[in-house]
């Protein structure tokens, strides 16, 4: 089981943040993805529960080869949230401007059911498409927003 919760928020203003580490990452098929992440290039194998089970660093024209064949492409941001190590958050750009998903990391199921969200933290996403890049990837533009939408009510 995955420990972990996902919310959204509007805006990243007046939040302790790390300096944000640039993904571009590409989707093959539902088990294999490439990135680059800030300098480096890497495959990761996933399973059906997009848990990842290999990670390899690969040569920038590995890299560019391999995302020839990607089905969606997602560009995003992510920083660490300075007052709660358990805490990330993605911002996202291109097809999934608008979004911004915070993730928090359990070490215990009690203690996940436990949380208690921070005051910035909008809507829980945990459930829904936006709250895995793997399942964003499948969505257009339209039923993106659609599904942020949804979520910022």
């Amino acid at each position: 089981m995955r420990l972990t919760r996902r919310f959204i928020t509007q805006s990243l203003d007046d939040i302790s943040l790390s300096k944000p580490i640039r993904y571009e990452r590409y989707y093959i098929n539902d088990g294999l993805r490439v990135q680059k992440k800030g300098e480096f290039y890497e495959k990761e194998v996933l399973d059906e529960k997009n848990i990842i089970l290999k990670k390899t660093i690969i040569t920038k024209e590995e890299f560019f080869e391999i995302k020839k064949t990607s089905y969606s492409k997602i560009i995003r941001d992510s920083f660490l949230y300075l007052n709660d190590n358990r805490v990330s958050i993605k911002k996202y750009y291109g097809t999934y401007e608008g979004l911004i998903r915070i993730e928090v990391e359990f070490l215990s199921g009690q203690e996940m059911n436990n949380y208690k969200k921070e005051k910035w933290m909008g809507n829980e996403i945990t459930k829904s498409p936006l709250a895995f890049d793997k399942y964003l990837s499948k969505l257009n533009r339209k039923e993106f927003i659609l599904e942020l939408n949804k979520n910022t009510k």
